[in-house]
């Protein structure tokens, strides 16, 4: 009986041995220590969670790479747009020279109009799988209030550059700007985009206002107020010339459209002398500009809830660029009172003045959002490269769990050949000593029986 018992427990270990041999070789094969669950449970569900995050920050770099390429036709199609309002603008400073005919002048404005039709195409038909850019579904833009900023004025009639401050601006002796705080309208008045000029023309000893009469010692001022946009009328809208009493101190004005339906420009005149004659400012009043009704777009750049990257694009038009109705054509002078046209000018200096500074503008704000989109491309970068490093570290948990130590595997590999190589000898022997003894017990069992006669 001890002999059999021996024998099992041999064969026991033997069974053990050649699994444990089965085992690490399947993990050599493999390169896997873990490959199912029943290899180590705890290790098995740690592996395929970390598995799963990665498979998933694999796709979220994808998916940056997917928006980088939107951002790239989209800052495609604002160089194009940029290119044709450098254009635009050259052609408006060629308008500007008085060698330019009218025919000429008529040529430019048609090329103008058709540069300005390119760009309304160019935003409209960027796609990017089937979503329009620029449309304004992922506009936010906050919504822009309306402000006046000052530019040079344009040549007196005798072609000199005036000062734009006068002498006892204060009617204290001190010197102050013509214009004095200029800003837009009230609130709730829409403010239409305008150029607004004053001139001091001259003065006289008893000067003459065309809705007053003669008012005495006064400085002559001609008001002028443009714009291309249709909303304003024909332009330019001539308020002046008007004459202001000398030395009276500063008098609070506006300028308004035809009929005062609109206020374009609210300031306070500074007190005039005499020695004021060819003061000159400017100004280019910008209206407000209405807020983004569009939604960001967000890109899941991190595999999991609420790892996104917010994406925003600007509606773009030449409407909302504010060049929709530039034009360098002489414009139509208007009479203030009854907003109607009075005659041609005999110059477009208003038209490709505000023109120029409508286009160079847009020109400002397309830059802006090029910037943004260039801002956006970095953002999403950062997150490429944050999710390449994070699978790196992610992979190397997983291997330290599941990959198989080749060494070690190896080394028990060949403990396990040479323990089966040992067993399978012993239980040999063992079989053999055990049928050595059974075959005695026959014989003696044998040899002690009687003889049967």
């Amino acid at each position: 009986m001890d002999v059999l018992a021996g024998v099992g427990q041999v064969e026991l270990n033997l069974g053990r041995t050649l699994f444990d041999q089965q085992k690490q070789t399947s993990a050599l094969a493999s390169g896997l220590r873990v490959q199912s669950s029943a290899d180590a449970p705890a290790d098995y569900a740690i592996a395929q969670t970390i598995q799963t995050r990665v498979g998933g920050l694999q796709q979220g770099v994808q998916n940056v790479q997917t928006a980088n390429n939107l951002l790239a036709v989209a800052n495609g199609a604002l160089e194009s747009v940029q290119l044709i309002l450098i254009r635009i603008r050259s052609l408006i400073v060629e308008s500007r020279s008085d060698l330019e005919s009218q025919s000429q002048l008529q040529s430019i404005q048609a090329e103008i109009q058709q540069l300005l039709l390119e760009i309304n195409h160019i935003a409209t038909n960027t796609n990017f799988n089937g979503l329009q850019l620029f449309g304004g579904l992922f506009d936010t833009s906050s919504a822009q209030a309306a402000q006046v900023t000052e530019i040079t004025a344009s040549p007196n009639l005798d072609g000199s550059v005036g000062p734009t401050q006068v002498t006892n601006g204060d009617g204290l002796g001190n010197p102050t700007p013509l214009i004095i705080d200029p800003g837009v309208g009230p609130p709730g008045y829409y403010i239409q985009n305008s150029l607004i000029e004053f001139h001091v023309t001259g003065y006289s000893n008893n000067a003459y206002d065309p809705g007053v009469g003669y008012i005495g010692p006064g400085d002559t001022i001609d008001a002028v107020a443009y714009s291309t946009d249709p909303a304003f009328g024909a332009a330019p809208q001539t308020e002046g010339p008007s004459a202001i009493n000398i030395n009276i101190g500063q008098v609070n004005a506006q300028i308004t459209t035809p009929l005062g339906s609109e206020i374009l420009m609210q300031f306070t005149l500074a007190n005039l002398t005499p020695n004021d004659v060819g003061v000159a400012q400017a100004f280019v009043v910008y209206g407000q500009k209405a807020a983004g009704q569009g939604h960001a777009l967000n890109v899941n750049s991190g595999g999991s809830e609420g790892t996104t990257v917010s994406l925003t694009l600007p509606q773009l038009s030449t409407l909302s660029l504010g060049i929709s109705a530039i034009s360098v054509l002489d414009p139509q002078t208007v009479d203030p009172n009854t907003n109607l046209p009075t005659g041609q000018s005999s110059s477009n200096i208003y038209a490709a003045t505000d023109a120029e500074f409508l286009v160079s503008n847009a020109i400002t704000q397309l830059g802006q959002l090029q910037s943004q989109i260039g801002a956006q491309t970095i953002a999403l970068q950062d997150d490429a490269n944050a999710n390449a490093t994070q699978i790196v570290n992610q992979i190397a948990s997983e291997s330290s769990i599941r990959d198989t130590n080749v060494a070690a595997s190896v080394a028990a590999l060949t403990q396990d050949r040479i323990l089966t190589q040992v067993a399978t000898s012993v239980l040999a022997q063992m079989h053999a000593d055990a049928h050595t003894v059974t075959r005695l017990l026959i014989e003696a069992l044998g040899a002690a029986s009687p003889a049967v006669g």
